[in-house]
């Protein structure tokens, strides 16, 4: 039974505001039977006292609390399913019922709108979705949602970014599934899509503007604070949240997506919706589908191309990580296309070097095909390289840790490496670690900075040792030139002359 506050707020909105059945429903939260026998009743019934009878539900009630103060937009058949794993043998309406009344006792009055009402195949609307970091590997997890208005048919796609490919790409996956083009697309006020707004002139990304012109769309920017204008997408994610997301497990980022997948065409679109009250998927076909303009077959370019300058260690940079190409292409100049799962290197458009595109940051990923060669054209580089990275690893955690960092930059490894060394033998292992340490501690990489900071710090500088050549010969010590000798010559005439001068006498 809804509580006696509740029951008065149906009767001020049906009485004193004249609103439809339906709208209260919606805007208390309850079903519409429900609101229509209270208000057959005329007046409010105070709640009954406890029934002395146990209740099978009586045992879980803690737990329904406990998952809904984790998640309060978690579902009763979510939570129903849950408790069916841990012994439950109830009715779902006992557990809905419940979950209900535990939701009535936090319940807001929420503002109320206007719903806008759309005719087939007029408008769809577009949103991002946030799932944070679900695998702990410090990626967050991004859900792409397009809603087509009139028959509430759902595209949904998890992403690893919101970068503007990523955004087309889900535009292009999202017609290509409708099999169809809205007239109008809605957008809040992302990024990718709007790149500035003064009052009501909105100015839109160029590429992103092009796009829609691509497909014969007519882009739409939605007002500011104003949910009731995209509420069909933002209701979207909600439900992607609390009926798909909450209560799952995944392996991992693909599990995630054949899941998602699966629930989509066997659940989501499959229901019949609260408001329009049909199958979302058969009012869809039937009626929006057909209205649907047609997608344009000329491929829209969706991937990112860079151009960037192969390095001395035959490795580029994107997106902090290091990938390698073959080492001839060394100070030339290649170009780099970039989609959701692959990095494709060409030069003079020809394809030289491809990977595999890591979300991860700070790694480097060497094909060791694209150094065949350099061993024979500067024998024993690489093994001269692998003996100063040992070298480094083994003076402590601060030069180790700066030297990953060091790595995953642009800068000469090599020389870098070289630069390192010398300075543990001027100033020492230990304050070349305080040193390394206070550099990561900022965030700063670079030979010179590092060498500033231990000349500032005033550490003592260590006599070097002597230089060790391959040839025995130039190790000799020459001893280095004395005087004494002039000395004694000196001596010797100042004692002949002092005799001449007493015989003299």
């Amino acid at each position: 039974m809804l509580e006696a506050e509740i029951q008065a707020k149906i009767f001020s909105l049906y009485w004193n505001e004249k609103k439809s059945v339906r709208r209260i429903a919606e805007i208390i939260g309850v079903d519409r039977k429900t609101v229509k026998r209270v208000i057959d009743r005329k007046k409010v019934i105070l709640e009954r006292q406890a029934s002395s009878r146990v209740s099978m539900l009586d045992p879980f009630k803690e737990q329904i609390k406990e998952m809904l103060t984790k998640d309060p937009t978690m579902a009763s058949t979510t939570i129903m399913h849950r408790l069916r794993d841990n012994g439950y043998m109830g009715g779902q309406s006992t557990v809905r019922v419940f979950v209900r009344e535990i939701k009535s006792k936090s319940l807001k009055v929420r503002e109320a709108f206007l719903r806008l009402e759309f005719a087939p195949a007029e408008c769809a609307q577009v949103d991002w979705g946030e799932f944070g970091d679900a695998f702990g590997d410090g990626i967050k997890i991004h859900c792409f949602v397009m809603v087509m208005c009139f028959s509430r048919m759902m595209y949904l796609e998890f992403t690893r970014s919101e970068r503007f490919e990523d955004f087309i790409r889900c535009h292009e996956n999202a017609f290509n599934f409708f099999e169809g083009i809205p007239k109008e697309c809605w957008y809040d006020n992302l990024a990718t899509a709007v790149t500035d707004r003064h009052g009501g002139v909105v100015r839109f990304n160029p590429r992103f503007f092009s796009y829609m012109g691509h497909h014969s769309i007519v882009p739409h920017a939605c007002n500011p604070a104003r949910g009731n204008e995209k509420g069909r997408v933002e209701n979207g994610i909600k439900f992607i949240r609390s009926h798909f997301w909450s209560g799952r497990t995944f392996k991992d980022f693909n599990d995630l997506c054949v899941q998602s997948i699966l629930w989509r065409d066997q659940y989501l679109n499959c229901r019949e919706h609260r408001v329009t009250r049909r199958i979302v998927k058969n009012l869809f076909d039937s009626v929006e589908k057909p209205a649907l303009g047609p997608i344009n077959t000329l491929k829209f370019e969706t991937d990112e191309v860079l151009t960037k300058v192969i390095s001395p260690d035959f490795h580029f940079v994107f997106e902090t990580n290091r990938y390698s190409v073959p080492w001839t292409l060394v100070g030339l100049a290649v170009t780099i296309r970039i989609n959701e799962k692959t990095l494709k290197v060409y030069y003079h458009e020809k394809y030289v070097a491809g990977h595999d595109r890591s979300y991860l940051k700070n790694k480097v990923f060497t094909n060791p095909k694209h150094q065949d060669g350099l061993l024979a054209k500067k024998p024993g580089a690489v093994s001269q390289d692998e003996s100063r990275q040992v070298a480094l690893k083994g003076l402590g955690d601060g030069v180790r840790q700066y030297f990953v960092s060091l790595r995953a930059s642009s800068r000469s490894l090599r020389s870098e490496m070289n630069r390192l060394l010398a300075l543990s033998t001027v100033y020492g292992v230990e304050a070349l670690n305080v040193a390394c340490f206070e550099m990561l501690k900022d965030g700063i990489i670079g030979i010179e900075k590092l060498e500033r900071y231990l000349r500032v710090e005033n550490i003592t500088i260590k006599n070097p040792e002597p230089m060790k050549f391959n040839r025995e010969k130039l190790n000799r010590v020459i001893p280095g030139a004395t005087l004494s000798s002039y000395d004694e010559l000196l001596i010797k005439d100042d004692s002949t002359t002092n005799e001449g001068e007493s015989d003299g006498n």
